[in-house]
């Protein structure tokens, strides 16, 4: 235990690495078995060839890990965005919109492997192993994500807090929704369960986010037909 955790610290000399057990050579094996059964005839692909793009087997896991990572980045963003788009045009309420939009993402990072995935790299893998591999991802998904939650704010007739920025808000819906992923593995009624009022944990606890984070500024369409 002592060794595992001075490996995964940030200055440690030998990390570890959770896709260490990810070698070249199997994966050269798959990617030949895949090829020769959809062409008998085809050219294997060779070890030599795969050490011209990775010289070592721990620049072939850095760059696994960066494509872990940024599959997992915006799975199901098109449907998330649709749904809560609909909602808005409906004029629901600002809270059934988040609601909405939120539980239709979780599903879809919940039926995306890469997901789990994700989440082991970066509980496990070394800090700036991570930082650097899921940069490309983190940017894709605040890019995704940055416009509808705007609009969502907006539309509730809120406002960010002083002191608070849209990232901040971001990352903590983030940091739920990925807790909750977790748990629903192990637990699966506990996120979807719902009040009284048909309410999910999940997205209760999401309004609750947007609510500590942000303040009234007034009437909005959001608040009128909640009000209504």
């Amino acid at each position: 235990m002592r060794l595992l955790c001075e490996r995964v610290a940030a200055d440690a000399e030998s990390p570890v690495n959770p896709l260490a057990d990810v070698l070249v050579t199997e994966v050269l094996d798959e990617a030949n078995r895949v090829l020769v059964a959809v062409d008998p005839a085809a050219r294997e692909m060779t070890t030599g060839a795969a050490y011209n793009i990775w010289p070592a087997q721990a620049d072939f896991q850095m760059d696994l890990m960066a494509r872990v990572l940024d599959a997992a980045a915006t799975p199901g963003i098109e449907r998330v965005r649709s749904t809560a788009l609909s909602a808005l045009a409906r004029q629901f309420p600002w809270q059934q919109v988040l609601a909405e939009a939120i539980e239709v993402d979780f599903a879809e990072s919940f039926d995306e492997p890469a997901m789990f995935l994700m989440i082991g790299v970066a509980a496990l893998a070394a800090p700036a192993d991570v930082t650097a591999g899921e940069r490309r991802a983190n940017e894709r998904y605040v890019a995704a994500t940055v416009e509808l939650l705007s609009a969502i704010v907006e539309y509730s007739g809120r406002r960010l807090r002083p002191g608070r920025t849209i990232e901040d808000l971001i990352w903590a819906i983030e940091a739920l929704e990925t807790g909750l992923l977790l748990r629903r593995r192990r637990a699966p009624e506990i996120p979807l369960s719902r009040d009284a009022q048909g309410t999910s944990v999940l997205a209760a606890a999401a309004v609750g986010v947007v609510e500590a984070f942000t303040e009234p500024v007034g009437a909005s369409p959001g608040q009128a037909a909640r009000e209504g």
